[in-house]
């Protein structure tokens, strides 16, 4: 059922739910591992996550948010990133599922601020 799920996805049949404005999202990293994303911003072109170091091997239900981590480079079992520009189609590749809607800090959103001095692109993006 999955695979015929990501097919539709994939070809457009079936809209995916739109991501929301501090929805805690776990995700598919593609590794073998769950994780999981914040959504900081929303625009025109792509969806703007934290994405955090924590991993699972099943797919979380629930998260004490207390819990979660970014990290540093240095940590021996990863590190999470503080903002990410996805493309939409990138972040619904990761098979996005809500956990809960939260608030989203001004402090969360430095990295997004610094990326739009600076115009930086998506992540996903056909060059």
């Amino acid at each position: 059922m999955a695979t015929v799920l990501s097919l539709l996805l994939l070809f457009g049949c079936v809209n995916a739910p739109q991501p929301q404005i501090g929805g805690l999202y776990s995700v598919d990293d593609g590794e073998g591992w769950f994780r999981i994303a914040k959504v900081l911003v929303i625009d025109k072109q792509g969806v703007h996550v934290r994405l955090f170091k924590n991993r699972w091997k099943d797919r979380p239900i629930s998260v004490d948010v207390s819990t979660l981590s970014l990290g540093t480079i240095h940590d021996k079992d990863g590190f999470g990133m503080g903002h990410l520009p996805l493309t939409k189609s990138a972040f619904q590749a990761w098979r996005p599922v809500l956990i809960k809607i939260t608030n989203v800090a001004d402090s969360e959103l430095d990295g997004y601020k610094e990326w739009l001095r600076s115009g930086g692109g998506y992540f996903g993006q056909e060059i």
